[in-house]
């Protein structure tokens, strides 16, 4: 009884951390990637049923649609798939569809099948890279945005990590960032409103096609038992194997030995997609409040932006 019981101890380990593991590494990237996926969604939804496909297409597609494409084209260098035909822009085709990758893998490569996971999601993290060299080098404040950027780094590991005393400050990091960003004599400035624009353009087309999120999600797959298969090993030699130099190893392979520079990053990028997200969340109220009010003057009532 006792050796099931340890059976079913170390089991119930190697699940635990490996779901502790994929929360503090991905959890900020779901959060914040649902927000800007359904933002973008919603936008997308709010323009179709008020002016139809055509006025979003041009008002945002020509730029939004190619920074789309090119965050899967990224992801698929990085991760040495084939592309085999992309279009960045195709606003007049016939299925109504605005741009696509085409792209292969070695079936084999299990690094090639993770990067699955970051292709599909790739749209939303390029995009937020975009949008943060535009406000470095648009927005008349931008040290001062930054500034209220960096401080909700610490804030968001804290949570992420289960320290959920600082969630109330996120909120107020959130109201001071807009404050910083929408600041009187940023409007004075033009490139402030390019930045705007630019930001309207891409928040708008973040939204994952069927297939995206299908490829991200098979890449999910296996990032988590490649989690599960290395915990597997790690805890068990750390559990019944009392060699000095398999311990040493195990120390040097363990991911959490390295977590103040892995904190550093996820904190940073966080942080960055907390204020894509701030952004994207802007453009679509003001985009559902401004259509909503063409719609119910044209007498066709109030949009449900959902579905």
């Amino acid at each position: 009884m006792n050796s099931v019981n340890n059976i079913l101890i170390f089991f119930k380990q190697v699940l635990l951390t490996t779901f502790s593991q994929l929360t503090w590494l991905l959890g900020l990237l779901f959060i914040f990637g649902f927000l800007l996926f359904f933002f973008a969604r919603f936008t997308r939804i709010t323009f179709v049923k008020t002016t139809g496909k055509t006025i979003d297409v041009v008002l945002t597609g020509w730029l939004g649609t190619p920074i789309h494409e090119l965050g899967h084209i990224l992801f698929c260098l990085l991760f040495r798939h084939k592309i085999n035909e992309v279009k960045l822009y195709t606003p007049n085709s016939t299925d109504g569809t605005l741009g696509f990758v085409n792209h292969s893998y070695d079936t084999k490569s299990i690094y090639q099948k993770i990067g699955n996971f970051f292709i599909g999601i790739g749209p939303i993290l390029f995009g937020t890279l975009i949008i943060y060299i535009a406000l470095m080098f648009l927005v008349p404040n931008t040290k001062d945005v930054l500034s209220t950027i960096n401080s909700q780094s610490s804030i968001l590991i804290k949570n992420i990590h289960g320290d959920w005393s600082g969630f109330s400050l996120i909120w107020t990091s959130g109201l001071n960032t807009l404050k910083v960003l929408f600041e009187k004599s940023n409007f004075s400035s033009y490139t402030f409103w390019i930045f705007l624009y630019i930001s309207i353009c891409i928040s708008s087309h973040m939204e994952l096609s069927p297939p995206d999120i299908k490829g991200a999600i098979s890449g999910l797959v296996i990032i988590i038992l490649l989690f599960l298969t290395i915990n597997l090993i790690i805890i068990g030699l750390e559990s019944f194997v009392t060699n000095q130099s398999a311990i040493s190893i195990v120390k040097f392979i363990k991911i959490e030995n390295y977590a103040p520079a892995i904190n550093i990053f996820i904190g940073t990028s966080g942080a960055l997609f907390f204020f894509a997200a701030i952004v994207s969340g802007i453009n679509f109220f003001v985009t559902y409040f401004a259509l909503n009010a063409y719609n119910v003057i044209r007498g066709k009532g109030v949009i449900n932006p959902i579905w």
